[in-house]
């Protein structure tokens, strides 16, 4: 039989990664993305589409990805603030380091929210200058993982605020939560400038 605090443990630290030495949360953070592209490969190879009028087949496809990453965000969520709490309960400390369950949750929740922009950006002038490899790499990893890094570690008020006041494992999960917001209003912020930016720039040379 496994042992509580032992599961605890695994799926607080995500399965040790948080007991990496070295910048713990950033190593959390990238695990996210295999687990995001797992999700993504289960479903369409198992031909999972939910039915949504006034849609065609593409765009049944991306909202399924999204609801079925959005369950399983909340339940990463639920499971983050439970196993987060008995770990401090357990250890002795508030927020330890090697929880990185709440880095997962939230690069999960920029990465899968993101997929839009990427779309936005797809259907845009942006093409003329970036293949879809590139595309991809840009707008699917580099710039999800940086904007939620940046403000995971900046913690602008207020998240600032709620990892100062709110304690346990809510606390825990809760500031991620709020930064992987503000990555995610700055990403189509920055998708709609760039694209603003090239249609701008291709009227001119015309």
């Amino acid at each position: 039989m496994i042992n509580k605090n032992k599961l605890v443990e695994l799926l607080a630290t995500f399965f040790y990664i948080g007991k990496i030495k070295y910048c713990p949360g950033t190593f959390g953070s990238l695990a996210a993305f295999p687990l995001y592209y797992i999700i993504v490969y289960f479903t369409m190879t198992n031909q999972i589409i939910f039915s949504f009028k006034n849609l065609n087949n593409m765009e049944q496809q991306m909202l399924t990805i999204f609801t079925i990453v959005s369950a399983f965000n909340i339940a990463l969520f639920i499971i983050g603030i439970y196993c987060s709490s008995l770990y401090i309960k357990n250890t002795g400390r508030e927020d330890p380091k090697e929880v990185v369950i709440d880095e997962v949750a939230g690069q999960m929740l920029v990465v899968s929210s993101c997929v839009f922009s990427n779309l936005f950006i797809h259907y845009s002038n942006v093409t003329n200058y970036l293949d879809t490899k590139h595309i991809n790499f840009i707008f699917l990893f580099v710039l999800p993982f940086v904007l939620f890094r940046f403000f995971d570690i900046i913690k602008p008020w207020p998240i600032n605020w709620a990892d100062r006041k709110i304690k346990g494992g809510l606390g825990v999960m809760l500031d991620d939560i709020l930064a992987a917001i503000f990555a995610i209003v700055c990403q189509y912020a920055i998708t709609f400038i760039i694209i603003d930016w090239v249609g701008a720039k291709l009227t001119i040379n015309i």
